[in-house]
């Protein structure tokens, strides 16, 4: 617990010290909150109610899908990117022969990440509130969600790095997962707008019930309880993608 509290420690540090990556970090989601806030559009006749006047603002509508995006790229592209830059060094090499077990090595940058990710996520709803968007939910059971999303997210990022052996392949590889997963999620747009056979791939994809739940506790004010098929699949998604990650990743090259 020791070694893995230090690591921890030291991980968070890196990540925080590491300004460049670090503004990219942020400043890019809070872009992104700052561009779609300018849309005027109404999405009349939609499938999701709103509990405040049962109109859908397109920015109340994409807010969630902005969460899920930005903390998908700080996890999956990050994790990936990072992990590939210590494989180079060799670092990962000489985490075999000492004493620290490389189960603690991951777990502290998991555990630093799933930090910083949660503050993202608070900056970004804080700022889209401040912008005008609806959230009528409790704010405590989006952050539940992006935990599951974020533990999915690192361990596909592992994924990715255990298929690599340069920081450009692995970002590369994660850049090439992410962008269908934007875009076949309803993260921009309602889902029911995708032909139907499309749907049915896309209702499986982890991202995709990730946004769904967001938006019911952002929309429809609900509670874990009532969030139903989606949350099980974004539950189911953790172990898979844990044996995803461990069937792949390794510490020294092949």
């Amino acid at each position: 617990m020791r070694a893995t509290t230090n690591l921890f420690i030291a991980s968070l540090r890196m990540l925080l010290r590491d300004r460049a990556a670090l503004m990219g970090t942020i400043v890019f989601p809070l872009i992104f909150v700052l561009v779609f806030a300018l849309f005027d559009l109404n999405l009349a006749g939609g499938t999701i109610e709103v509990a405040v006047d049962g109109q859908l603002d397109y920015f109340d509508f994409v807010l969630p899908g902005l969460l899920a995006m930005g903390l998908m790229n700080f996890t999956m592209v990050g994790i990936a990117g990072s992990v590939a830059r210590f494989r180079e060094l060799r670092i990962l090499r000489r985490m075999t022969v000492t004493p620290i077990a490389p189960g603690t090595f991951i777990v502290a940058q998991v555990a630093a990440r799933l930090v910083l990710a949660l503050g993202q996520v608070l900056i970004m709803l804080g700022l889209g509130i401040a912008l005008g968007a609806t959230v009528v939910g409790n704010p405590l059971w989006l952050l539940v969600l992006a935990t599951l999303g974020n533990l999915t997210f690192l361990s596909l990022g592992f994924a990715v790095a255990g298929r690599t052996t340069s920081v450009d392949a692995a970002n590369n590889l994660a850049g090439l997962a992410t962008a269908p997963l934007m875009f076949l999620s309803g993260m921009f747009f309602p889902i029911e707008s995708l032909p139907t056979a499309v749907q049915r791939i896309a209702d499986v994809l982890p991202i995709t019930p990730l946004i769904q739940t967001m938006r019911q506790v952002a929309l429809e004010g609900a509670d874990m309880a009532q969030l139903g098929t989606p949350l099980l699949i974004l539950a189911a998604w953790v172990p898979v993608s844990l044996l995803l990650a461990r069937s792949s990743f390794r510490f020294q090259d092949a």
